[in-house]
């Protein structure tokens, strides 16, 4: 007999402050390796920006922002929070999230459930709890080591 648990969503509602940050965006190839891959590198690479800087990348918040396109992931923006003079240079830019209120979904960083995890939320957890979604403000993941939040503007 196979039982399947559906485990809670954990969600907090939260103001968060606006938040600078430096980042490069990583456009997503399927031909080119997996999106973890390639998310991984743009990571790799904004944190060798930090440390040619002079930053330590392991005391900055990271931060990843997805590009979506109706269901289809087709980019990801690579971030560390970071208040620096606005940069725009070929690979590395500044701008800041904007800030107000976010349902913040907390979770484990297991590529293999962090998708049907988010899909939950949006198809149980917003309904179930009237909330409406910012469109206007993107989405925007922040990775702890074991754990992430992905959070979702709220109106």
């Amino acid at each position: 007999m196979n039982i399947y648990v559906v485990q809670p969503l954990h969600v907090t509602i939260r103001d968060l402050p606006p938040t600078m940050i430096v980042y490069t965006s990583v456009l997503l190839q399927q031909m080119k390796g997996s999106y973890n891959d390639q998310i991984r590198d743009g990571f790799e690479n904004i944190k060798d920006w930090a440390r040619q800087q002079g930053y330590d990348p392991s005391a900055l918040k990271v931060i990843g922002i997805p590009n979506i396109n109706g269901a289809q992931l087709i980019g990801y923006e690579c971030a560390l929070e970071l208040e620096i003079a606005p940069l725009n240079t070929e690979d590395i830019h500044t701008k800041q999230l904007p800030g107000g209120r976010y349902a913040i979904l907390s979770l484990d960083k297991d590529s293999a459930t962090i998708g049907e995890t988010i899909r939950r939320f949006f198809a149980e957890y917003v309904p179930q709890h009237q909330l409406t979604v910012d469109p206007q403000r993107p989405n925007y993941e922040i990775y702890y080591d074991h754990v992430m939040d992905f959070c979702v503007p709220i109106q």
